[in-house]
């Protein structure tokens, strides 16, 4: 009963709450709808909020006029009939009216994409979420009514509406919502719609110039901002659109509505697009608006003017052009240095420099980026008709140099700077606002070196076509004027030289050239002229020459017979006559020598039968028997070129003249040689009147001799002088002489040959006085001459002309004494004396090692010779050489003769042990050693008997001398002890230096005249020794036990062996004598003692002989054996008590 009071209560709140709500409205009959079902859509189940179903119903499909409506009020049943038809406005709110349109198209786009679902289900669908969402906003309390399960699912419907909520709420603004309701008997209808109100904007950008922007990084689309405005002012912003790298924006949603457009900052690369545009955006439809940014360039401004790098002007020298250089451009799309820039641009334009006139008709060389300077390349970049650059890098770089100029070393500097830009010259086009700008300036000048080259020139002879100037001419120091063709200006030596100047001037060294340095001559034409002659030739054969510099660093060669300059050499002739002073009579034939004291050149020129002598062609031609020097029809001609009766015959120079010797001037005095000067061309030299004197004889006496002693008499030798001292007289001063001799074997009548080579000398001197000694030597092997006389023969000759010496004199006489010498033959001369080397003795004492000295002395050598003295022993009473163990006692001694007389040692040493009694003799040979491979004897000196070679081997007795005393006292007594020693100090006299010895020694009892046994063994010792001179002392010791000799004598022997072969010792003295008192000792008997006696001791130096004497106390060791022995029995007899006990 709760239950139905509690619907009826919700009914009636219903009613009462949409009747509140709906306005009152009159209906007019135009408004009337028929209304009516159109079937069953199915079941709907009522659900109040609680969760409670009140109740479910079949729910039909409903219609007005035909279109589907929906019941607006689930509390109220349907009736068909007519209805007004009123705005739903006047019923519902705005955001009601909404809510509920929105929510139907949410079902109806479902059902769009869910095809599978039918027009009941949708229906249901439709409808329920009218209930819904009215129960929501009129308080129905049914807010989850909904279809049966089996009419559409759980699933659906719960995704259905709960989607439609969130719908709901995004969509408020993007659509226009309304709908009628429809009024009459029973249940009110609805019809509710949604109209999308929106569509969508975006903005294609792009570029205006793609040829500039296309692929070109510095430029792009991406970034540009754009404000959506909806008045025409723009100032009410709904909307901003960024474009994307396509130049593309995202889209964006507005109303549809008309609205206006204004780009607000410009993408990388692009000016800012100041135009508003409009977009008109439609409902459900997407309006694109195409706009367009006009990328940054600059104007190519860039200028290039040409100029003279030396000048610094827009002026070529010389014939070099500034027109024509080309430059190549390159443009890259992106920003780079000249460390990074890409191997291949994107663009690549050759221009070239033009001439063109200023304002103020000044001269200028300029290239730009521009079709009339263009060469060749890419097409130009260009925006609004107009050649431009894009944003990026442009490098430019002189690729031809104009003609006449060098591109190495070129480089660009901006107007005003000191900068220079050598190569690629890089700058970049940035964006700078509005604009893209160029770094840097627009205005560089481009400085080209010119070509410069230079010129070297030769000056030949004319005559010769040579390269050397003849006789004394020179030509060196010719002048040479360079002088410009040009009509450009040309710099030289820091000067600028208009055409027609002589821009330099050169010289000619020795070798005839003169030559400009490299780089001297800018590239144009020049002209070369002799302006100065050299010394020595005439004007005569010099041109000017033109030529051209067109390549850099060359010299143009002038110096081959077709461009060389030419001159004429200066060329005169000389006279004269030639008499005999006193009768002045002219001297026909006399030949006269022409020498150049340039060149050596020399040519004879003979008087003729009136003494009168010339060289002009006038006179005897030049070219008649040229040079023959013969008689006087003999022409003369200096000079290697071809005779030329026109000219002078002897070139310019200074000659000397020298009369020679003929039958004509025999017996007189010549001439003095002179000089003479040629310097005037085709003028004759009168050399006057030539007188020579009469002149006297000259005599020769000569003295030859040895160079060393004086004397006439020579020893043979391998290198004697004789000295030939010759006395002159007549001879005229200030003449040179030649003296020359050579050396006659008298009784051959026959010139001296050595080796065959003749021995001859000569001597050449200047006269001082008219009477002179001189000396003349002659050094030659006479070895093999003895008993030869040789004479020395001598010749005189006047050298006033050395090409034809005049003999003067001479002395050649066989039979003269003063001229001869003998040569005697070289005898040497040995004597010798043998002695020993130690005493110096001609007896010396046999020994393992004797030495013999042999001095000799060696006369009639010669000095300076190598000789080699052999010698060698021998046994005198055998006449035979001495052999020791097998070998020749022998020695050689080699020496070099200082001197002609000479004394010299040579030694012989060997074992003479065995060789007493014994005379040795030495014996000698002296050889010549001046051929090694063949030594000559020359000297020997064997005589057996000769007592001077002769020394005797003595036998060697070695003395001995010994006393013997107490060690302890030194005196001859010894107290008798068990301990004593005896002191044995030997004098040993005539030992062999150096020889091992052993001295053995022993004790005698003098009574018994027998070896002193002491334990039954011999007192004895030993010492062993090295002889370090020949007389020595020594000492032996004898210790022993002499405890029971006293009142004994003792006498010490000797005996002293040679142990240098220790295996057998050879006793080589001794001294046994038992009387001598030196030897002796006695033994006195010793005091009585308590104490106990010494043990025996050990002598210092032992022998491997048994010692003497034994005292060993028996009854002490028996006494302390007995002892031990009854310790013994004791301690085994308390052993066996304990035994005894213990059992």
């Amino acid at each position: 009963m709760n239950k139905i009071l509690k619907r009826l209560f919700t009914g009636v709140l219903t009613l009462a709450t949409v009747f509140t709500t709906l306005p009152v409205t009159q209906v007019h009959a135009a408004d009337s709808v028929y209304t009516t079902t159109d079937g069953k859509a199915g079941t709907i189940v009522k659900i109040d909020n609680g969760g409670s179903e009140v109740k479910s119903f079949e729910e039909s499909i409903m219609t007005a006029d035909g279109q589907t409506a929906y019941c607006i009020d689930i509390n109220v049943d349907f009736q068909s009939g007519y209805k007004n038809r009123i705005d739903a406005k006047d019923r519902m709110s705005d955001d009601q009216i909404t809510d509920v349109a929105l929510s139907l198209e949410y079902v109806k786009q479902y059902a769009k994409k869910h095809t599978s679902l039918t027009d009941k289900q949708v229906y249901l669908l439709e409808q329920c979420i009218v209930w819904r969402r009215l129960s929501v906003h009129l308080g129905w309390g049914y807010n989850n009514v909904r279809a049966a399960y089996d009419e559409v699912s759980e699933k659906i419907q719960l995704e259905v509406y709960e989607n439609a909520k969130d719908f709901v709420k995004k969509n408020k603004n993007r659509y226009d919502c309304g709908g009628y309701i429809y009024v009459g008997d029973g249940q009110d209808l609805g019809q509710f719609w949604a109209k999308l109100a929106v569509g969508n904007g975006k903005i294609q950008k792009s570029s205006s110039n793609t040829a500039v922007t296309n692929r070109n990084d510095c430029y792009s689309l991406a970034g540009a901002t754009y404000g959506v405005y909806s008045d025409k002012g723009c100032t009410k912003s709904v909307a901003t659109l960024t474009t994307d790298g396509n130049g593309n924006t995202d889209i964006v949603e507005l109303r549809a509505a008309t609205y206006y457009v204004k780009e607000t900052k410009t993408p990388k690369g692009f000016q800012l697009d100041k135009n508003t545009y409009t977009l008109t955006v439609k409902a459900g439809e997407t309006a694109t608006l195409k706009v367009s940014d006009t990328p940054k360039v600059t104007d190519t401004l860039i200028e290039l003017f040409k100029i003279d790098m030396e000048t610094g002007k827009a002026s070529a020298q010389g014939n070099a052009s500034l027109e024509g250089a080309e430059f190549v451009w390159k443009y890259y799309d992106g920003y780079y240095t000249k460390d990074n820039l890409p191997s291949k641009p994107s663009r690549t334009w050759t221009t070239k420099t033009k001439t063109e006139k200023a304002s103020d008709n000044t001269i200028h060389y300029i290239t730009r980026l521009a079709d009339s300077y263009k060469v060749s390349g890419d097409s130009f970049y260009t925006q609004n008709g107009t050649i431009c650059l894009p944003i990026g890098t442009i490098t430019v770089e002189e690729k031809t140099a104009p003609n006449g100029y060098l591109l190495e070393g070129a480089y660009l500097q901006t107007v005003g700077s000191y900068e220079q830009i050598k190569g690629v010259y890089v700058a970049q086009i940035t964006e700078n606002g509005e604009l893209a700008a160029l770094s840097g300036s627009n205005q560089y000048s481009v400085s080209d070196k010119v070509i410069r080259g230079g010129v070297k020139i030769q000056k030949r002879d004319l005559e010769t076509k040579n390269t050397k100037a003849q006789g004394g001419a020179t030509l060196k120091d010719t002048a040479f004027e360079i002088t410009s063709l040009n009509d450009n200006a040309v710099l030289v030596d820091g000067k600028l030289h208009n055409k027609n100047e002589v821009i330099k001037t050169i010289h000619t060294g020795v070798d005839g050239i003169a030559t400009t340095t490299a780089d001297t001559l800018p590239y144009g034409k020049y002209r070369i002229e002799e302006s100065k002659v050299p010394e020595g030739y005439l004007t005569d054969g010099a041109k000017p020459i033109e030529f051209e510099i067109t390549e850099n660093g060359k010299i143009i060669d002038l110096t081959d017979e077709s461009h060389s300059v030419y001159n004429q050499i200066k060329r005169g002739d000389l006279e004269g006559v030639k008499i005999g002073d006193g009768t002045h009579k002219r001297l026909a034939n006399v030949p006269f020598r022409i020498t150049s004291k340039t060149t050596g050149e020399s040519h004879i020129i003979v008087t003729d039968k009136n003494g009168q002598f010339s060289t002009a062609a006038d006179w005897v031609s030049h070219k008649q028997n040229t040079n023959a020097g013969k008689s006087s029809e003999d022409g003369i001609w200096f000079g290697t070129s071809t005779p030329d009766d026109s000219k002078g015959a002897l070139l310019y120079d200074t000659y000397e003249i020298e009369e020679l010797r003929c039958d004509s001037n025999k017996g007189m005095t010549l001439i003095p040689i002179f000089d003479v000067v040629v310097s005037r061309n085709k003028t004759v030299i009168d050399l006057g009147t030539l007188t020579d004197d009469y002149e006297p004889e000259i005599s020769i006496h000569t003295t030859a001799a040895d160079k060393v002693t004086g004397e006439k008499s020579i020893i043979a030798g391998k290198s004697v002088t004789i000295v030939d001292t010759v006395t002159l007289d007549g001879l005229k001063k200030g003449t040179k002489y030649q003296l020359k001799g050579w050396q006659m074997v008298k009784s051959e009548n026959a010139q001296l040959f050595i080796d065959g080579k003749p021995v001859e000398s000569d001597y050449t001197f200047t006269a001082k006085k008219s009477e002179m000694e001189v000396e003349v030597s002659y050094t030659f092997n006479a070895s093999a001459l003895g008993g030869k006389e040789l004479v020395t023969f001598e010749e005189l000759y006047d050298l006033s002309n050395p090409d034809e010496p005049i003999k003067v004199a001479e002395h050649k006489d066989i039979e003269d004494d003063g001229q001869t010498v003998s040569i005697k033959e070289r005898i040497i001369t040995i004597h010798t004396t043998a002695t020993d080397k130690v005493t110096g003795e001609k007896m010396i004492v046999a020994g393992k090692e004797v030495t013999i000295i042999d001095t000799v002395t060696l006369d009639g050598l010669e000095k300076g010779t190598e000789y080699q003295l052999k010698g060698w022993e021998m046994v005198k009473s055998q006449n035979a050489e001495l052999i020791i163990n097998g070998k020749r006692v022998e020695n050689d001694l080699t020496f070099k003769a200082e001197d002609s007389k000479m004394k010299v040692e040579i030694a012989f040493t060997f074992n003479a042990s065995e060789l007493a009694g014994k005379e040795l003799v030495t014996f000698e040979e002296l050889y010549d050693l001046t051929n090694p491979d063949e030594p000559t004897k020359v000297a020997e000196h064997k005589d057996i008997e000769d007592d001077g070679q002769t020394v005797t081997i003595t036998e060697r007795i070695i003395k001995m001398h010994t006393t013997v005393t107490d060690k302890a006292t030194g005196k001859k007594t010894i107290e008798a002890g068990k301990k004593v020693t005896i002191v044995d100090t030997v004098t040993l006299d005539c030992l062999e230096k150096g020889v091992k010895y052993t001295l053995k020694g022993w004790e005698m009892v003098k009574s018994e005249n027998a070896e002193l046994l002491v334990n039954g063994k011999r007192v004895e010792n030993d010492l062993t020794f090295t002889a370090a001179d020949t007389k020595m002392e020594v000492q032996i010791e004898f210790t022993f036990n002499a405890s029971e000799l006293s009142g004994k004598e003792l006498v010490t022997f000797e005996e002293l062996y040679d142990v240098t072969n220790p295996e057998n010792p050879i006793k080589v003295a001794e001294h046994k004598d038992i009387k001598d008192e030196g030897q002796t000792v006695t033994i006195k008997e010793k005091p009585e003692s308590p104490t106990t006696p010494d043990e025996p001791s050990t002598p210092n130096k032992t022998s491997d002989s048994p010692k003497t004497g034994d005292n060993t106390p028996f009854v002490t060791l028996f006494a302390m054996m007995g002892i031990s022995a009854a310790v013994l029995i004791f301690a085994g007899y308390k052993r066996f008590h304990r035994v005894k006990k213990s059992k």
